[in-house]
């Protein structure tokens, strides 16, 4: 039967550049861009084909998208299309572009923020960046653009994130994201960590702000690979499996069509120099990992787990990261904790 489901949600990378080169970066980004980046031109062209495929929300990303100026025109572009847009940002340029960002009528832009002052510069490889990135929040907020924080958590900042949230809250942050590090690009061989024990302990913090009498203020949103069918799990509904490839897609700066865009270039689909959004999308071909799922596709980690056909392995990315191969994730509450 032929696929019948939407990209509803669409990660756009419009530049590999970074001025940082951070050492949990799952893309390895530099400063120099893919040497084949598509134009502005194509970038518009490619936004054009969202609407006849519903897309609800495009996501701009990169490297670090507001090296790129054309991300004015592509935001505006897509805003005329009526599709709501948010970016993510490492935060350093957030300053001198705030006016921008509220002409541009974003919906949020998500500024990376992965602990305190000191372990942020670390992990960023930036002396003094941590007070440069705040000083471009509070213009973004005084500017009237919506801010979200986004932090990667691993053994190096688990224990700063009560005080990290307090902090946030009284810079005028109401939203925050954490997720675990993926163990791909330079954190695969940054030194960093995310250890059992300290993924179970970001569940625990995650459901400690979702229980009743909570006094956070703060909306704290895990991310997909946060989980699965433990009283930890927060979600409203059960993981039903990932949504890359059958909800959500990723397209590189160079044109790539991927499922996810924290998964790495081997995991093309197709390139929309080549062929148009619709065609990639609709093809019997793409996205097999997930579209063509079977209970025998299941790693050692999931292959005897009584959520296994409905969780389909759990997020693709973290499987692929630390396994190697899809549907393995060893990342998950229900297995961590023997299915309590």
């Amino acid at each position: 039967m032929a696929f019948e489901g939407f990209p509803f949600i669409i990660g756009l990378e419009i530049t590999l550049a970074c001025n940082l080169a951070c050492r949990h970066c799952a893309s390895s980004a530099t400063t120099q861009p893919r040497p084949d980046e598509l134009t502005l031109g194509e970038l518009i062209g490619i936004c054009d084909q969202f609407p006849d495929l519903f897309v609800q929300e495009v996501d701009i990303t990169g490297g670090e998208p507001l090296l790129r100026p054309e991300w004015y025109d592509v935001t505006t572009h897509l805003k005329s299309l009526g599709i709501p847009v948010r970016m993510v940002s490492n935060g350093l340029l957030l300053r001198q572009n705030a006016l921008k960002l509220a002409q541009s009528g974003i919906a949020t832009v998500g500024v990376s923020l992965d602990g305190l002052e000191q372990t942020h510069d670390e992990l960023r490889q930036r002396p003094g960046l941590f007070r440069r990135i705040i000083d471009g929040i509070r213009a973004a907020l005084d500017a009237g653009v919506p801010v979200a924080a986004i932090t990667a958590v691993n053994d190096r900042n688990i224990g700063e994130l009560p005080e990290l949230e307090r902090f946030l809250l009284s810079i005028g942050i109401e939203h925050w994201q954490v997720q675990p590090t993926f163990a791909l690009g330079r954190a695969r061989d940054g030194g960093l960590r995310l250890s059992e024990d300290t993924f179970i302990k970001l569940g625990q913090f995650v459901h400690e702000r979702h229980g009743p009498g909570t006094a956070t203020r703060i909306n704290l949103v895990p991310a997909d690979g946060v989980g699965y069918y433990t009283h930890l799990d927060t979600r409203s509904c059960s993981w039903l499996g990932c949504s890359a490839g059958r909800s959500s897609c990723g397209i590189t700066s160079n044109g790539g069509v991927k499922g996810c865009l924290s998964l790495p270039d081997t995991c093309v689909e197709g390139n929309l120099r080549d062929r148009e959004l619709w065609d990639i999308w609709f093809d019997d071909r793409s996205f097999p990992s997930t579209r063509q799922f079977t209970a025998d596709m299941l790693g050692e980690h999931c292959q005897s787990c009584s959520h296994g056909l409905e969780c389909k392995g759990g997020c693709g990315v973290m499987s692929f990261a630390s396994t190697g191969a899809f549907h393995n994730d060893p990342y998950c509450f229900h297995r961590l904790l023997g299915g309590r």
